[in-house]
């Protein structure tokens, strides 16, 4: 087991990523602290993975309010923790510049951004009494390839990628790890409402499904399987790097119907 005997601490916990990853990570032998705005559901959510054998203990948190951060973590420390963060929570907001609304763009910050800061204040302490540790962001590919209409989720999960690079120079030397997670489009609840958001979900999904190298969306279960990489010594000379789980949609082009039609073939190459 890669977290045995290891007190690990998971936001946005209660759904999608950031429950498989919490469910994983206990799995490997970890005591999970998970923490969401959804208190029932993140409560909920940990006696079902203490119901399959594992350790978790669920928590209300709003990852925006340093208060809620503080508790969140010193209930980690309380277990002999907290060896690693994944900084998961995150909000949601389409909209291009002029569509967002200044209140829109701090709220997304707060959440996003200052979440994040906030995760990695509360952890840097207790991890370098500990002797080292490490800490996972949750970026995106708009933050590398942004789409149209999604200024803010851009700004905030480019700023996630910077802010972790800073982290991973600034508590290198006390043996902090901080490496970002870069998902492309995963199938989690936040995805549904999405796709339902549009007069025709069904179109909008393939229409996302087909910017993937892969031709395919992601499962939560993938993210997971990094979120244990990172958080484990399988990762232990890994620092300050963004690790794409994107199906390949953040290498482009892979929005394809438009040059296949040009090409007049179905995805052979120059050389075909």
């Amino acid at each position: 087991m890669r977290m045995r005997d290891r007190v690990a601490v998971v936001t946005g916990a209660a759904r999608g990523n950031g429950l498989a990853i919490a469910r994983l990570l206990a799995a490997e032998g970890a005591h999970v602290v998970m923490g969401d705005l959804l208190e029932a559901e993140v409560r909920e959510a940990a006696e079902g993975i203490a119901a399959e054998g594992g350790a978790a203990t669920g928590l209300a948190c709003d990852v925006s309010n340093p208060d809620d951060v503080e508790r969140l973590v010193a209930a980690a420390e309380e277990l002999g923790g907290p060896h690693a963060v994944v900084a998961q929570a995150g909000a949601r907001h389409e909209g291009g510049i002029m569509a967002t609304t200044p209140e829109q763009w701090d709220h997304y910050m707060s959440v996003d951004v200052k979440g994040t800061y906030l995760c990695a204040r509360a952890a840097i302490p207790r991890m370098r009494r500990l002797g080292g540790g490490s800490i996972v962001t949750m970026s995106g590919t708009f933050g590398v390839v942004p789409e149209p209409g999604i200024a803010v989720q851009a700004a905030g999960k480019g700023a996630i990628l910077a802010l972790t690079r800073a982290i991973a120079v600034e508590v290198g030397p006390d043996n902090i790890r901080c490496n970002a997670i870069v998902p492309g489009y995963i199938e989690t609840p936040m995805l549904d409402r999405w796709a339902n958001d549009h007069p025709d979900p069904a179109a909008a999904r393939k229409a996302v499904t087909s910017m993937h190298a892969l031709r395919r969306l992601g499962s939560p279960e993938e993210i997971a399987a990094m979120a244990l990489f990172l958080c484990s010594d399988d990762s232990s000379f890994s620092t300050g790097h963004p690790f794409p789980v994107d199906g390949g949609l953040s290498i482009g082009m892979n929005n394809i119907y438009e040059f296949e039609a040009l090409r007049g073939n179905t995805g052979r190459g120059l050389d075909a």
